[in-house]
Order: C-alpha cells, then sequence, then structure tokens
C-alpha cells in the first residue's frame, strides 16, 4: 500500500516567524522539490493559519514553485509579545477537531516537528507510525512553558507524555549530543542531524569590512536573555550598533533600550532576515537552551562571526576561538567577546563562511531522507 508523508508544525510553512525550525522545514521541502517531487504530490502540510476562514479546510499551498496539500488547524497571532493563548493547546485541539480529514492510515509517515501533536494523532489512528524531529530537548520544554509557570502538575504530566512519546515513537531525530544521549534510553532509533542553510553567497565576500554592527535574531522570550546582550552594548563605546529581530513576551519590557544605537525591529519574514543579516557584522546570542539555532547557521553562511553561550548543539556547530567567541551569559563577557572578535575581524568572518559550508541542504537532508525512507520505502512508490 502507497504510504503518504503527512508534516506537522504551528507554521504556516510560508512566511509566519514562529521559530528556527522553519527554516530547517523549508530546506527539507526544497530537498524533496529537487529530487523527490513525486512525494510532494502525495504530501499534506498541517500547520497554522492567520485567516480565520481557512482553519480546518483543506487548501493548497505554494511550496518552492509547486503546489501541496495543506491543512491549517490552529489560528495563530502574528503579534506574539501579546498572544493570549497557547499555541501548543490550540493546535492539538484543532488537530483532534479537523484530523479526520487527514484520513490518516497505518502505512502513512506522519512526520512531527511540534512533539503535542503526537498524541492527537494518536487518538486519531492508533496505528500511525511518526518520525519525530526533536528541535530543542525535549526535557528542557517545561523552562519554556509561558502559560503554565505555576502549575507543577501540568509540567510533571507534560513530562509523563514526553517519555511516553520517546518510547513509542518510530524515529528520532535530534540536532545535539546531549538529548541523543537522553533519548537513547528509551528509544533505539535516534540519529543526530545537522540543521541546514540555502547558501545565499557563492563565496566569500571579499570587500567585508568591520564596521560594530551587532544584532540578534530569535524570538524574545526570557531564556534567550535579549536585556542582557543590550546591556552588554551599553558596554561598548558609542561607535557599536545594535539591532533586534525578533517578537515576543519580552518585547515591551525591551522598548527602554531603544535609542539611536539600538533599533528593535519587531519580526521579519525570513526573506527580510537575510537581507538584515547582510548588512550586519556579529550576531549575539545569549540563551539557556537551545538546539542548533538555525540564526547562527545563516549567520555563518554570510560570514558573520557569533558571540553565543554553549548550550545545546551550538557548540559542535561553532570553533569558539575560530569563527566565534563563548560567552558565560553576563553582559561583560559579552562585551569582551565582542571586543576579542573586533581585534581579527577579518580571520574569523573568513572562517564563518568556511564553516558554514558543513550545513548544505542538499548533504543535510539526504542523510535524513534516507533514515525516513528505509522506514517507510513506499513513500517513493
Amino acid at each position: 500500500m502507497q504510504s503518504r508523508l503527512l508534516l506537522y508544525d504551528t507554521s504556516n510553512f510560508i512566511n509566519l516567524p514562529i521559530g528556527g525550525q522553519l527554516t530547517s522545514i523549508s530546506n527539507f521541502l526544497r530537498f524533496l522539490r529537487e529530487k523527490h517531487p513525486d512525494v510532494l504530490e502525495k504530501m499534506i502540510l498541517v500547520g497554522v493559519s492567520e485567516q480565520p476562514e481557512k482553519i480546518g479546510n483543506l487548501q493548497k499551498v505554494n511550496i518552492h514553485g509547486m503546489e501541496v496539500d495543506f491543512l491549517p488547524v490552529a489560528l495563530v497571532e502574528t503579534d506574539l509579545s501579546h498572544t493570549q493563548k497557547s499555541l501548543r493547546i490550540a493546535y492539538v485541539k484543532g488537530l483532534l477537531k479537523y484530523g479526520k480529514k487527514l484520513r490518516i492510515k497505518k502505512t502513512d509517515c506522519n512526520y512531527i516537528h511540534t512533539p503535542e501533536a503526537y498524541a492527537a494523532i494518536k487518538i486519531l489512528n492508533l496505528f500511525s507510525a511518526c518520525a519525530v524531529f526533536s528541535h530543542g530537548s525535549f526535557f528542557n520544554m517545561e523552562k519554556g512553558f509561558r502559560f503554565f509557570q505555576k502549575n507543577k502538575a501540568i509540567k510533571s504530566l507534560f513530562n509523563t507524555y514526553l517519555k511516553f512519546l520517546l518510547k513509542t515513537v518510530r524515529i528520532l531525530f535530534v540536532l545535539d549530543k546531549d538529548s541523543e544521549e537522553a533519548y537513547l534510553p528509551y528509544n533505539k532509533q535516534v540519529f543526530r542531524v545537522n540543521n541546514s542553510i540555502v547558501p545565499v553567497l557563492d563565496s566569500y565576500p571579499e570587500n567585508k569590512t568591520f564596521q560594530k554592527r551587532l544584532v540578534f535574531v530569535g524570538r524574545l522570550s526570557k531564556e534567550k536573555r535579549v536585556e542582557t546582550i543590550l546591556q552588554a552594548v551599553e558596554l561598548l563605546d558609542d561607535s557599536y550598533a545594535m539591532t533586534v529581530i525578533g517578537d515576543g513576551e519580552t518585547w515591551d519590557s525591551l522598548q527602554k533600550y531603544q535609542n539611536s544605537r539600538i533599533r528593535l525591529l519587531g519580526a521579519l519574514k525570513p526573506a527580510e532576515v537575510k537581507e538584515q543579516l547582510i548588512n550586519q557584522d556579529i550576531l549575539i546570542m545569549n540563551s539557556t537552551i537551545e538546539g542548533i539555532p538555525m540564526t547562527i547557521l545563516e549567520a555563518l553562511s554570510f560570514g558573520i562571526p557569533v558571540v553565543t553561550t554553549d548550550v545545546g548543539g551550538i557548540g559542535t556547530v561553532v570553533r569558539f576561538g575560530v569563527d566565534s567567541e563563548k560567552t558565560d551569559g553576563t553582559a561583560e563577557s559579552i562585551r569582551v567577546a565582542v571586543e576579542t572578535i573586533a581585534t581579527e575581524y577579518e580571520r574569523y568572518a573568513k572562517e564563518a563562511y568556511k564553516q558554514s559550508q558543513k550545513f548544505h541542504y542538499l548533504e543535510v537532508n539526504a542523510y535524513l531522507w534516507e533514515k525516513i525512507s528505509r522506514l517507510w520505502p513506499n513513500l517513493s512508490k
């Protein structure tokens, strides 16, 4: 019996800046478009929409020039700093409400990028087989719960659910060694992969000069510690400028830092983010929790050195002292790291571009597809 590929994520698969994993998914779909277009023809994307009238209606969405079936099951707000409800819960409820339209079969590959979908899929078809992409440590997810910080019972229940997922899912993809080691006791089908990028530049930009332009790209959540980054900018001399790209719950509290040196642009579409990156010199990340941030890979591809904490899988994709500098998360440490890169900027920038070539989307996704198609051989038939 022929299998279908059903892909689940809390995004609209085009331009909604929900998180860095959108780029990873887009690159996977680009790979399929170029190498396995027959798979896209019988694929369904299950996501969200900003348009209420489209919720629950099967439709088409253009993916890299090809029309693909799309079922949005939840309404999303684009203003992430003022979201009043949990998108995770809304997505699960929507999947349970509209999921019958998917007609999930035992032979289908349910490729999940948001773990909450797993339970709903099992309710819709107990015998359905699933592959899950873990974009960050599942066991750290409770720290990112925005709506349930004071409810220990819900956090405990969610952790129990995650362990059930790990034990029963057919295949798991992870981004970092820590997650791989944490999941292996529950499931032997765990594979470490990289996030991927589509190179914009064919070669290192030889005319690149250091103009002291700093940038942060990401969701403005507490674990990103963007306020500390802005405090570090204030410690640098007045010739440095900082651009913050992103939206989230700390947006309002960061407004007091806006001045002639610090700009907060809000959420931008992926293409607009890349346009901004072309004109930046150093990316600063200060997270307490990460997988492998797509932002770092994209910055490297533009020849942009990185200042970052060494958490999650970051240390596996950058080389501290070569294309990046490590910070302990304090403003003073960030200041020192920026000034260290500034002393040898051209060397750091060239090494950053060189390192980015390891994450080409064709190579990364060929490995991922090999693992999926081995377990679902009928996907390409």
